[in-house]
């Protein structure tokens, strides 16, 4: 049995249609609406963490997500695509792998992974090390990732804009320098 196999993957209940039509911020009651179960993961930014996928990391989302008694709300639905013009109806979210494997809208095999904490652990120094290798992008909620890094690494850290690309930003403990290599001549 591989890694993979042993996940937890058991689907989130969904919403009760009167409570995804009132809970959604100026959402209507359609059909679609109704199949989100607000668990947040189009919202949130996927990093790859080797064999087992892209996994969904706590805190690295959109700077307009909000919790909401264990689910997520968009702060700005009404207006997200003039807001926030990152963001993806679910139908294109779709096929670049931007919900969950066990979304409703239907997933596809580059889903993104949303793992409890106990089996997020583990992969926590891959997702680390390729977020700083990679940056993460300006739209994210800064505080929220900068406060869940600095919890699960009891160090504080900063997002400091990445060189050369406006829509990077670099995660970087705070007193780290970067070693000074001396060339051989």
């Amino acid at each position: 049995m591989t890694q993979a196999d042993s996940l937890d993957l058991s689907p989130l209940p969904p919403l009760a249609a009167t409570d995804a039509a009132t809970s959604i911020a100026g959402a209507s009651s359609t059909d679609e609406e109704s199949k989100c179960r607000r668990c947040g993961a189009s919202c949130h930014v996927a990093v790859p963490a080797g064999p087992i996928g892209t996994l969904v990391v706590p805190g690295l989302h959109c700077m307009f997500l909000e919790p909401d008694a264990g689910r997520f709300h968009c702060s700005v639905y009404s207006e997200r695509f003039e807001r926030a013009p990152w963001c993806h109806t679910a139908v294109e979210a779709q096929p670049l792998g931007y919900l969950a494997t066990d979304c409703p809208y239907g997933a596809n095999a580059d889903a993104k992974l949303m793992l409890p904490e106990e089996q997020l652990l583990p992969h926590w120094p891959t997702l680390l090390r390729n977020m700083r290798a990679w940056g993460v992008p300006t739209y994210i909620h800064q505080r929220a990732l900068l406060a869940e890094v600095t919890k699960r690494t009891r160090r504080k850290w900063v997002l400091e804009p990445w060189p050369g690309d406006p829509e990077r930003l670099r995660l970087r403990p705070v007193g780290f320098t970067q070693p000074y290599v001396v060339g051989n001549r």
